[in-house]
């Protein structure tokens, strides 16, 4: 018997068992993936998250996360800021977003000149938005979700009342106007939220638009490092963890009751309180075996999932990558016409940097490649991968005229399995039905079974990584109840 079990095997999950533990809590994690170290492979270390990392300033949410678990925050020389955050690349502009927002606004200006009074107008409502959403999330974090009530004023009242958020949305979309300079902002909401981004522009675009000067930060020797701590964590505070473990059933009543597949046993853990990702394949059996969670399953049936990760993992010498390019770069073509371009032709490429003797042999670095694709990795057949593969190396030939000379690794079989693998673990690309999402939260943590919470990069999707580990926070302070004051 516990007092919490967790089903999940992505960065949400942990951190709600964590909390739960941390605040006295018996707890179990279900994770039917297993919770690799890292990706290593002939001499090269990949991240199994390629995308960008935030959070980690003074008062942020990662390092909220660390302190209330009493793991002392990393050093600089680990985890620190890159500068550039951020590049753009699309066919004639290359824009690069610093840490001064001031220099992220002058290359923005010498990319497109003609635009200069948008720009300047534009990211004067970034400042304004992006401050007003920044009080809201550590609000959020500090009402700790006691009720509905509370998460719906602190992320509803402020952004809907506040003239800045419209002349920042306002803003924003004369932006979007202008084909080229509209890539370049769909592009970055892309990469760094859960949602598909389309013309109802989410509130919550004004703070991500901020983070490179809040800060995109580099993880020397791979994230797996950091995660490998919060396990840790979790493991001193006594906390139990089965992975690979196939969940076949469970029952939410009084209590919970989950069967679990273990080799060729069945066993049947129980808990008074359950939290399951969305992302967990679990969640389908539960919703179909609780009448009182139809409507949740209403609701998600509604959600569109239009962008599924999948990476190719390489090694390459350094006389292959420019020497101005930096370790997060989105390359995406020229839009055709006014439309901004489709998710599909979107590319992302994370790199490590030429220092980190932990992540690649000396002379060389790794580069994962990583497109949005409009079916999981897990649904197409090795030939369908293959084609698309093939399609983001070639439409990097323009950028990177010397990479395919210089791989030093490159395992197609392999990038395939990790893909299919982690699709538990990595945030896919969510539309949600309407037009516009009111405020942070897109679908919330409590359920209408009291004892049952929801978590995962789908509850705050608009907040991308920062919401995935809030998600988890938020539901991890609920699980540990009336413990936590």
């Amino acid at each position: 018997m516990f007092d919490v079990i967790v089903i999940g095997s992505d960065l949400s999950s942990l951190i709600a068992a964590l909390l739960a533990s941390r605040y006295g809590r018996k707890v179990l994690l279900l994770a039917e993936s297993g919770l690799d170290d890292g990706l290593a492979r002939s001499g090269y270390t990949f991240n199994v998250d390629p995308f960008p990392w935030s959070g980690f300033g003074v008062g942020q949410v990662f390092s909220r996360l660390l302190s209330e678990v009493n793991i002392p925050l990393p050093e600089t020389s680990r985890v620190s800021p890159l500068n550039p955050a951020l590049q753009v690349i699309l066919p004639g502009h290359r824009i690069d977003f610093f840490i001064d927002r001031d220099a992220t606004v002058r290359d923005l200006v010498r990319e497109y000149p003609d635009e200069q009074s948008l720009i300047h107008s534009l990211y004067q409502a970034v400042v304004t938005a992006g401050e007003t959403l920044d009080r809201t999330v550590r609000d959020t974090l500090e009402s700790r979700d006691r009720s509905i009530a509370d998460i719906l004023k602190s992320c509803l009242d402020t952004p809907f009342f506040l003239g800045g958020i419209w002349r920042f949305e306002q803003r924003l979309r004369s932006a979007g106007k202008r084909a080229s300079l509209g890539a370049v902002f769909d592009s970055e909401l892309t990469l760094l939220s859960n949602l598909h981004v389309n013309h109802a522009k989410p509130l919550s675009s004004a703070y991500l638009l901020s983070l490179p000067w809040r800060g995109l930060y580099y993880h020397f020797g791979g994230k797996h490092l950091l995660l490998g701590q919060l396990r840790r964590r979790f493991e001193d505070l006594r906390g139990e963890t089965m992975t690979d473990a196939a969940v076949e059933a469970v029952r939410a009543g009084n209590r919970i009751e989950v069967d679990v597949r273990v080799g060729d046993k069945t066993i049947r853990p129980m808990g008074q309180r359950l939290v399951i990702s969305a992302k967990a394949p679990a969640l389908g059996k539960l919703l179909s075996s609780e009448r009182k969670l139809s409507r949740l399953a209403r609701r998600l049936r509604r959600v569109e999932t239009l962008g599924y990760p999948f990476t190719l993992h390489l090694g390459v010498d350094n006389r292959g990558l420019p020497e101005r390019m930096g370790e997060h770069v989105i390359h995406a073509p020229g839009p055709e016409g006014n439309a901004p371009a489709p998710l599909g032709s979107f590319l992302y490429l994370e790199s490590s940097v030429s220092e980190d003797a932990d992540a690649a042999p000396r002379g060389r670095r790794t580069l994962a490649l990583t497109a949005l694709l409009p079916r999981s990795p897990v649904q197409l057949a090795d030939n369908e991968l293959e084609i698309a593969a093939d399609g983001m190396m070639r439409s990097l030939e323009g950028f990177l005229p010397f990479l395919r000379e210089n791989i030093d690794f490159m395992d197609l079989a392999f990038s395939m399995d990790v893909s299919r693998r982690y699709q538990q673990v990595l945030n896919p690309r969510y539309r949600f039905p309407g037009h516009r999402l009111p405020g942070l939260m897109t679908l919330p943590i409590r359920t209408p079974l009291a004892n049952v919470l929801l978590t995962g990069g789908i509850n705050f999707a608009s907040l991308g990584f920062e919401g995935e580990v809030l998600s988890g926070m938020k539901a991890g302070f609920l699980a540990a109840g009336d413990v936590v004051r």
